[in-house]
């Protein structure tokens, strides 16, 4: 999977969980019910993200001098 492909699927996800807040409020739920939620949801997005991109960085990457 490319960086490109997940930096998507990670913006998506992202999206969703923000309309998924949005139609709580229009459902007019009280809010502990979706923000907590919906912060470990970001919360355990942004971890996929960066072990995501981790995984995709080359092993010599890091070591590699300009």
């Amino acid at each position: 999977m490319s960086r490109t492909a997940i930096f998507m699927i990670f913006i998506l996800i992202d999206l969703a969980i923000v309309a998924g807040v949005v139609w709580c409020v229009f459902q007019r739920l009280t809010v502990g019910k979706y923000l907590i939620p919906a912060i470990v949801l970001f919360t355990l997005n942004g971890v996929w993200l960066v072990v995501m991109t981790i995984k995709k960085t080359p092993h010599g990457a890091q070591n590699k001098k300009p």
